[in-house]
């Protein structure tokens, strides 16, 4: 179950670049970047994906700072599917990314 093709950015914007020009199915984004944040980023994947014409690709905030969990107008408004608080345990993740990903091949 661990097949999974992971392409990598090193900033949100690099980010939004790669998920321009890939077919992607699942957004995992840290929260604390520079220039811009992950509730952005996750904003702007929404908004491509709206322009576009197509569901919204699910998209997993990691995050070290406490209480963003509770935060639920926020994820709605980013498009947060998932909120993970770090330290991250992978075995963790990878049941979060099996979850976030049955959910939305359901829609």
């Amino acid at each position: 179950m661990r097949n999974y093709e992971v392409l990598t950015a090193l900033s949100g914007e690099m980010g939004l670049d790669i998920f321009k020009e890939n077919p992607v199915d699942l957004v995992i984004c840290d929260l604390a970047m520079p220039g811009m944040n992950g509730w952005e980023v996750g904003k702007r994947i929404r908004a491509i994906c709206e322009g576009r014409g197509i569901k919204k690709t699910e998209f997993m905030l990691l995050t070290g700072w406490g209480g963003q969990k509770a935060e639920m107008e926020k994820m709605a408004e980013s498009g947060v599917d998932v909120i993970i608080e770090k330290p991250l345990n992978i075995e963790n993740m990878l049941k979060a990314v099996r979850e976030v990903m049955k959910l939305g091949l359901k829609e």
